[in-house]
């Protein structure tokens, strides 16, 4: 069970880190980039090693499916609420 916790948690926050770099790219601050690809690059690779390990695991894909739909919509939703506006 932790490990698909961990699983979860570790998609939502690429996928999260993944829809803000993409949002950045729209954006006129190339530091507010650089930290978003930082961040979205980082955590892919902990992502992928976690893939790898587990790619036979329908429950940890699964988990990874629904985690990358809902890192992407919170963060959309936190990018158009609070980064956008200013």
């Amino acid at each position: 069970m932790i490990e698909l916790l961990k699983m979860f948690a570790l998609v939502v926050l690429q996928n999260a880190s993944f829809t803000l770099v993409s949002r950045a790219r729209n954006s006129n601050s190339l530091p507010f980039h650089a930290v978003a690809s930082i961040l979205s690059n980082g955590i892919w690779l902990l992502v992928i090693r976690h893939v790898v390990n587990n790619f036979d695991n329908w429950k940890m894909m699964l988990v990874y499916l629904v985690g990358s739909v809902f890192g992407s919509l919170i963060m959309h939703h936190i990018s158009m609420k609070y980064f956008e506006k200013k």
